[in-house]
């Protein structure tokens, strides 16, 4: 790692051991896609594309005109597929398509530097456009279009927050949720984040019943969940399901 240049293909390529692919440079440039530069003898290749490219927002150095050795074999069919989901560190990619993996991968990530992509639709172009994190407590996750926040301590305080005020009087909320859920207050939580109600709490919280019997646990809690960011909404769904609870799985620190 020392000396070389870090973007997300970059880090991507060397954990999935995919080789820089490409024509030796014969001036200096930028990777249109991930922003590296491209000096004269490094892989590159010329960059085109059709008129089905959508992802024109998220180029590092539009009208570059050449992609990196590293960003091209993150296009071919192969390279889309492996790196559509995952967790990649700088020596290993760890897995990211069962909920206990992604559980796993939240909760302990990769050492920095990292990245980590959940992509939402096929051919979904993410690794190339993903953030670099450099820290394992907090960092993004890019889930689709959108780049996440997620602070892993305040997930693991969300939770304990979730049981008690999934627990709480008023909120048994066993008839809507799936049964292998831990308990917690929200209406709706999606994994792709398509549904338009993801991280809607429960109008059970407006109960009488909860109103009259809520103390300070479920004062305190309620207003951690009501601070939670987007990111750490849709680790929840994951985080919230079987063997999450585990101390092996999820540990304060």
């Amino acid at each position: 790692m020392a000396g070389l240049p870090i973007t997300s293909s970059v880090v991507v390529s060397k954990a999935l051991d995919l080789e820089p692919d490409g024509v030796a440079a014969t001036w200096h440039s930028l990777c249109s896609l991930c922003g590296l530069e491209i000096k004269p003898g490094d892989l590159c290749a010329p960059f085109k594309v059709g008129a089905g490219f959508t992802d024109d927002l998220s180029l590092a150095a539009r009208g570059s005109g050449h992609i990196c050795g590293y960003c091209s074999p993150l296009l071919t069919e192969s390279g889309l597929r492996c790196s559509w989901r995952g967790a990649f560190g700088w020596d290993d990619a760890k897995p990211f398509g069962k909920w206990v993996e992604i559980t796993n991968a939240l909760m302990n990530p990769p050492e920095p530097p990292f990245v980590m992509v959940y992509a939402t639709a096929n051919n979904q172009h993410m690794g190339w456009r993903a953030p670099v994190n450099y820290s394992r407590d907090v960092f993004r996750v890019r889930v689709g279009l959108r780049d996440l926040l997620i602070r892993r301590q305040v997930v693991i305080d969300a939770v304990r927050a979730c049981r008690v005020l999934g627990t709480a009087p008023g909120m048994d909320l066993t008839g809507l949720t799936n049964k292998e859920t831990l308990p917690h207050p929200f209406a709706r939580l999606s994994s792709d984040l398509k549904d338009i109600d993801h991280g809607r709490l429960s109008g059970r919280l407006r109960s009488k019943q909860f109103i009259e019997a809520r103390g300070d646990a479920e004062i305190a809690a309620l207003d951690l969940i009501k601070c939670l960011s987007l990111g750490e909404t849709w680790a929840l769904r994951f985080v919230l399901t079987p063997n999450a609870g585990k101390s092996s799985t999820v540990t304060a620190e």
